[in-house]
């Protein structure tokens, strides 16, 4: 990963982090959003000097923690929206030191995998990825607690139960779940890398969607001004639609979303909100086109480029 790489990696997981720290504080407690935050900045640490010089690696496990944090909060308050907070917090951290002492324990293996730093073969990510399979089927089966008679069991013993399972689960295959990290971090470089040289046709398309959504939220805003109403029903009230609300209209028509907040009830505006459906799947169509041909027109000129240097 180039320097420029390192610097935005770190400020896109930092943001994500940060943001999902916020986002679950109102359901876990500030607690909890320090005990992730912490378990995030110690793991990263623990692997930058771990494994130096692989500070992929390092952003690969913080991105999937903030996965990992998402489905853990899903997984804790549709089954165990009782257990206190010290159990949540040690049954976060379980498979995360499990994990950190399988690490440890295969650092030479995973060493040379780390310093490889190329995605695995097709047949080999199937193999790494199998640990997902009795992780996923611990956390299917909390589902069934009472037709398994756990019911009558106390929830903090239980929940800790199941993620100490997931922690030995994952400590025993502590070398695949390495090799997955490595292989999302490379992946992830890599989707960075192609965005990057997509920046003008993704601009250019871009601008001209906005230019669509602003001449139309302008259309939408004249007809209620100048033609006899009431043409907008917002939030059940027939009423004069403000430019602002022209704008969401506008987002919402061209991206055929439809939430139904702000809804058209002339002829006139439906027939203008019609042709601006059109113009937004057109629009699609051709971007993406536009967007794709670019790429191919860059891959071509660089492959170009490289034949005439082996000449």
């Amino acid at each position: 990963m180039k320097p420029s790489g390192h610097k935005t990696g770190i400020a896109f997981t930092t943001a994500l982090l940060v943001l999902i720290g916020f986002a679950v504080e109102g359901d876990t407690g500030a607690d909890f959003t320090l005990t992730m935050l912490a378990a995030t900045v110690g793991s990263f640490a623990f692997f930058a000097l771990l494994f130096p010089g692989s500070l992929f690696f390092s952003l690969a496990l913080a991105n999937s923690l903030a996965i990992y944090v998402s489905i853990f909060v899903f997984f804790s308050e549709a089954n165990f929206p009782g257990v206190s907070d010290f159990a949540q917090d040690s049954g976060f951290a379980l498979p995360l030191a499990g994990f950190l002492a399988g690490a440890y324990l295969r650092r030479d293996t995973i060493r040379s995998v780390v310093l490889a730093a190329h995605v695995t073969s097709r047949a080999e990510f199937k193999r790494v990825t199998r640990w997902l399979i009795p992780v996923a089927l611990v956390g299917g089966l909390t589902f069934f607690q009472s037709e398994l008679g756990l019911a009558h069991l106390p929830g903090d013993a239980v929940f800790l139960a199941a993620m100490a399972l997931i922690a030995m689960i994952v400590l025993a295959a502590s070398r695949d779940v390495a090799v997955f990290l490595i292989d999302a971090g490379l992946l992830l470089e890599e989707f960075f890398e192609r965005m990057g040289k997509l920046v003008l046709p993704v601009y250019a398309f871009l601008t001209f969607y906005s230019l669509i959504v602003v001449g139309f939220a302008a259309i939408y805003k004249l007809i209620d001004v100048y033609l006899t109403g009431p043409h907008f029903r917002i939030l059940n009230d027939d009423r004069a639609i403000g430019y602002s609300e022209a704008l969401y209209f506008s987002i919402v028509t061209l991206s055929t979303v439809g939430y139904g907040d702000v809804a058209p009830v002339s002829n006139a505006v439906r027939v203008v909100a019609s042709i601006q459906v059109v113009f937004g799947i057109t629009l699609l169509l051709i971007g993406l086109s536009e967007i794709m041909t670019y790429n191919r027109d860059l891959q071509a000129r660089r492959n170009g480029r490289r034949e005439g240097e082996d000449v």
